[in-house]
């Protein structure tokens, strides 16, 4: 996945770009999941980093008995990356100069604030499995029992299908629909990859929610964390 996304890097300097990109990518993965396994740890779910071709899994760090628990494991993923690249600011404005730096050293200020702000708010959308979707599913089970994980899932199917379809539009008007212009960061998500990402997240969100909605009271069971 990280090839696809960085291949028009390429076009900045060669294969080595790509590579840079990908190196960036990996250290980011491992900064975010971290984040998920650390704040697991805290409340003594232990669990480990499985990396595959969508990026990497913190397995098992979420396995706790407390909404407000889970909620928290989830969003850690997200302010890893946030804080890491708070620092790589701090040191790219502060320790050196930037904007004085080698080519290279520019475009790995430049990727790092790609994959840890953009990628970062992306993934806290109410998209399922993303970690917003995942916070906004254990939230709402929690305030509305029995009707929460529906209302989480459907929200997230719209969420899902107005990104595809704005992702689209991006990549042919170079700009968002209507009031979606006056979300950060949303003018950067659109091409026909995204567009597909967003449709297969919506079809999945579709697919959840119709085993949700068959599902009958006595078919649940005390185990919505193992979900």
């Amino acid at each position: 996945m990280s090839v696809m996304l960085g291949w028009s890097t390429i076009a900045l300097g060669g294969f080595g770009y790509l590579l840079l990109w990908i190196a960036c990518v990996f250290i980011s993965i491992l900064v975010h999941e971290f984040g998920h396994i650390f704040m697991g740890i805290a409340f003594r779910s232990h669990g480990h980093i499985v990396l595959y071709s969508m990026g990497g899994l913190a397995s098992g760090s979420n396995r706790l008995a407390h909404h407000w628990q889970r909620i928290l494991v989830c969003l850690a993923g997200p302010a890893a990356g946030f804080l890491f690249f708070g620092l790589v600011w701090v040191f790219a404005h502060y320790v050196i100069d930037v904007t004085q730096a080698p080519r290279t050293m520019r475009a790995t200020y430049l990727f790092l604030a790609e994959i840890n702000l953009f990628w970062g708010f992306l993934n806290l959308l109410p998209i399922w499995p993303l970690d917003g979707g995942q916070v906004s599913r254990d939230l709402l089970d929690w305030i509305i029992p029995g009707r929460g994980v529906r209302i989480a899932l459907g929200l997230s199917l719209v969420t899902a299908g107005v990104l595809a379809v704005n992702a689209l539009y991006l990549h042919t008007h170079e700009r968002s629909l209507g009031p979606l212009q006056y979300v950060p960061y949303l003018e950067y998500a659109g091409g026909l990859w995204l567009a597909f990402l967003f449709g297969v997240l919506a079809f999945n969100s579709f697919q959840a929610l119709q085993v949700e909605s068959q599902r009958r009271p006595w078919d649940k069971e005390d185990n919505s964390w193992n979900r």
